[in-house]
């Protein structure tokens, strides 16, 4: 795929409830994919480090969302916008997972996601001076690490849910 929507939902105050389930369940049946790619909707992240309120929140309306979408009683309204039921997810990919047992190569293009993370100059410059102010070393320490568990240069670890 190679469409990009954004849902107009806040970074940083994203809250779980029925107005973001209702535009990602949109979303699915709109786009229809087989696969779903999320964000760790998990309390830590691998390491023992608490994740973040909207990260959770995202991550466990994606699962929700990719059953909302092949419910048709539930969002009816998205019958009248032409959209009908999608139950086609075959499985949603949860990334940054501390129960992640699956991984792909990333080592080919690990270059590029540096480079798209260094692009959003403004938000890493909101981080302020912590860890995750370098995106070289955030996210080298990360793809290094689920690397060395794949046999590999720099890999990115999933949780698999089977829907």
């Amino acid at each position: 795929m190679d469409t990009i929507e954004f849902l107009g939902h806040p970074d940083g105050v994203v809250e779980y409830g029925l107005p973001l389930r209702r535009d990602m369940a949109r979303a699915i049946r709109r786009h229809r994919p087989d696969v779903v790619i999320t964000g760790n909707f998990r309390e830590y992240w691998p390491g023992g480090y608490f994740n973040q309120a909207d990260h959770i929140a995202v991550g466990r309306a994606v699962v929700d969302a990719v059953r909302d979408a092949g419910n048709r009683w539930v969002f009816r309204e998205l019958l009248d916008e032409g959209l009908e039921p999608w139950n086609g997810v075959r499985m949603v990919l949860v990334d940054g997972s501390p129960e992640a047992r699956h991984g792909v190569d990333i080592s080919d293009h690990f270059e590029t996601g540096i480079r798209s993370l260094r692009a959003h100059a403004k938000y890493l410059a909101g981080l302020g001076d912590g860890p995750m102010s370098d995106p070289t070393e955030f996210l080298t320490d990360f793809a290094r690490e689920a690397g060395g568990q794949l046999g590999c240069r720099y890999a990115v670890g999933f949780e698999q849910l089977t829907m």
